[in-house]
């Protein structure tokens, strides 16, 4: 889940019904209330790609085919490796 893109949405989600009830009760003409609307349809579609975007994994690779450890930096050549420092060093 990407957080930042999934509060994205629900701002503009929120801004969105905002406008909608806001001009809404105010009977302005329909169709600048479809747009508000349309702005809550957006960002509906924004937080759900958020919440379905896979985050970076821990080992990323950093070059040509080097594991980098997420909490000090150490560089190792294979994931085994990777894993087994994070094992012994981190406890993870």
């Amino acid at each position: 889940m990407k957080m930042p893109i999934l509060v994205l949405g629900v701002v503009v989600l929120v801004a969105g019904l905002g406008t909608w009830g806001y001009l809404y009760s105010m009977n302005i003409h329909h169709t600048i209330q479809l747009g508000g609307i349309g702005l809550a349809v957006l960002g509906a579609i924004i937080a759900a790609g958020g919440a379905m975007m896979k985050t970076v994994s821990v080992g990323a690779t950093t070059g040509a085919g080097q594991f980098a450890c997420a909490k000090c930096g150490a560089k190792f050549n294979s994931e085994a490796a990777l894993n087994q420092h994070t094992k012994d060093k981190h406890g993870m």
